[in-house]
């Protein structure tokens, strides 16, 4: 698939599921762990049959059919069998569901992996945490306490009455059989929509609220400066409201059916009494026949109530696993290549190998004919914004970079630099024109989109203005880009990044300790300890998105040189807004409003009285 055509199928959340589909979705995506399930229910209603023969037994003692002895027998037998088949079907049942949510967890993160960073970037991460912990906590309800009940509810009455109708006379059977269709099949249904959609609401609005309280953590202290503090409170009991609502519905209509239930259980019991007494009287029943109803009546009501109990909290469930499927089943808009083997790329370069042959510089990324828009104005995260107006950001780009080259793109804020960066590292895809990379270091470039991404991420290395540091050590952290590196190895990148002398003057050295986000470190040694671990991964390309903006004059220029150094064959695509620190810098091209309008050196463009000129002056 093309660039262009891939852009043009935009990412779009899949359609609103139904309860069925949602349920066939969430068997398939747990299928190897359905047979515990069944082995569950079955024991559920073994064990569910076991409780009402205890009951049938003991007034068959009670009459006098049964001997004392040997009604307390059999119930004690029976006792200790529905002990063991409650535990074995506990188990089997949340086996199940914990082994569920567990493949459910690694099934999220491995389908939204390739979605990133175009539907992570402008998501709030507080509702992404939700989704992957706690609407996948709720899911737990459907596999441990929804087929087992559901299937018990039909079966044991269904055995159970059918044997009570064989044994002790139809009319009885037949007198609790309605009480036991209303409770099962049509007390159940009632408010269903309106409990469906306020299951759905407060879920929603716990992701709300779980992104609001992310927001206020993350930026607490900008919070407290300005005294919004009392602010954030009444805005996050106001997002609260609408869940408090909703829960309060979907709770009043479990109440009323949960009212109903215990009415015609009970009304199932007044039935058979009334039934098996006129038998009585008139002779067609006998007295044992009647204890055994009653036995029969009273036994029902834990299968039967056991499907009220779970409508309630299976539609938070269903709720949370639509949830869940709105993210796991969006198509990324950048898809992996199915690009030829290397060894087939590689036999290209020869006589006829294409551009780059015969130069000295090859060319090692090449923009042709780029146009770009965001769609959605941006966020690709958020299935609202799918019909949002697309915001263009670059018109017609085309530029190469060389082997060992140094580029530098500048230019006003807005003018979609960092567009150039993201683009580089196939974040997103153009919607016109094509990026291309050389593929091996004798390779000629190619287009992005027929390189596997696992390659092309050991091709390219990131430094972002802001980069993402995990809670670990400092070690941990550079040693991210290659797991398997020796402290000296790591050692050696924080010298071209200019921290391994505070490295070595900690008392822990490479174990000193990070806090999430980089909590502990300054925004400068954040940046280096990143630009660490993209010298650590050894790229052919580096990308640095305003790398260095948090470093001191001093500092910056020793990393710079360092990098210089480092970077000798390599090449270098830098996005800066610093246009006093690019004197190292081989060519520089300028940006305004989507378009390239100037490209030199920075020594040309400094008096040539055009675009570059004009941003040194301002």
């Amino acid at each position: 698939m093309s660039a262009a055509s891939a852009q043009e199928q935009p990412q779009r959340s899949p359609q609103q599921a139904t309860r069925p589909q949602l349920v066939s979705w969430l068997l398939r995506q747990t299928a190897p762990l359905l047979w515990p399930l069944a082995l569950a229910t079955v024991l559920r209603v073994i064990g569910q049959l076991a409780g009402i023969a205890i009951l049938v037994v003991a007034m068959l003692g009670v009459s006098g059919q049964l001997s004392l002895w040997a009604a307390l027998g059999t119930m004690v037998a029976l006792a200790l069998a529905k002990a063991v088949l409650r535990y074995l079907e506990q188990f089997s049942g949340h086996f199940v569901a914990f082994a569920a949510l567990a493949r459910l967890r690694d099934l999220f993160f491995a389908r939204l992996e390739p979605q990133a960073p175009a539907a992570t970037e402008g998501a709030g991460s507080g509702e992404l945490s939700e989704r992957a912990t706690r609407d996948i906590d709720r899911v737990e309800v459907f596999f441990a306490h929804t087929a087992p009940p559901a299937v018990s509810a039909v079966l044991v009455p269904a055995i159970a009455l059918t044997w009570l109708g064989a044994s002790q006379g139809a009319a009885l059977a037949l007198a609790i059989a309605p009480f036991v269709v209303l409770v099962v099949f049509i007390v159940p249904a009632i408010g269903g929509k309106a409990s469906w959609r306020a299951s759905q609401q407060a879920v929603a609005a716990k992701g709300v609220v779980a992104q609001h309280v992310s927001d206020s953590v993350v930026g607490v202290r900008e919070v407290l400066a300005f005294e919004h503090g009392a602010a954030r409170l009444e805005d996050m009991d106001a997002r609260s409201e609408a869940g408090v609502r909703s829960s309060s519905l979907a709770s009043r209509i479990s109440a009323v059916r949960g009212a109903l239930v215990v009415l015609l259980q009970w009304g199932s019991v007044l039935a058979a009494l009334v039934v098996g007494s006129v038998g009585v009287v008139d002779g067609t029943q006998t007295w044992t026949q009647l204890l055994v109803a009653l036995a029969v009546a009273v036994g029902l009501f834990v299968p039967t109530r056991a499907v009220e109990s779970f409508v309630t909290d299976l539609n938070a469930s269903f709720a949370s696993a639509a949830r869940l499927r709105e993210i796991m089943e969006r198509l990324p808009l950048v898809t992996d290549a199915s690009a030829q083997p290397r060894q087939e790329a590689a036999a290209r370069t020869g006589p006829n190998a294409g551009p780059n042959e015969g130069r000295a510089h090859p060319v090692a990324l090449a923009f042709e004919g780029i146009d770009f828009a965001y769609p959605g104005g941006g966020n690709a995260a958020s299935s609202k914004d799918d019909d949002a107006p697309a915001r263009t950001v670059l018109k017609d780009i085309c530029f190469e970079l060389r082997a060992g080259e140094h580029l530098t793109v500048v230019g006003p804020s807005g003018s979609g630099k960092s567009t150039i960066a993201s683009l580089a590292l196939r974040f997103w895809d153009p919607d016109r024109g094509s990026v291309s990379v050389r593929r091996g270091p004798d390779g000629e470039p190619e287009p992005l989109p027929r390189i596997p991404l696992d390659e092309l991420r050991t091709r390219t290395a990131l430094v972002s203005q802001r980069p993402y540091l995990s809670d670990g050590t400092v070690g941990q952290n550079v040693a991210l880009a290659r797991p398997g590196a020796t402290d000296e190895e790591i050692f050696a990148a924080l010298r071209v990044a200019a921290l391994d002398e505070w490295v070595r003057e900690q008392p822990k050295g490479l174990d000193t300790p990070v806090r999430e986000r980089g909590g502990g470190l300054s925004g400068g040694q954040r940046q280096r300890v990143a630009i660490a671990r993209a010298v650590l991964a050894g790229p052919e390309l580096l990308v640095l998105d305003e790398a260095t903006s948090a470093l001191d004059g001093v500092t910056e220029r020793t990393v710079r040189e360092r990098l210089a150094v480092w970077a000798e064959g390599r090449s270098i695509l830098e996005i800066s807004h610093r246009l006093d620190a690019l004197d190292d810098t081989d060519r520089v091209l300028v940006l305004d409003a989507g378009r390239v309008v100037e490209v030199g050196s920075p020594e040309q463009l400094r008096h040539a009285g055009g675009p570059f000129q004009q941003l040194l002056e301002r």
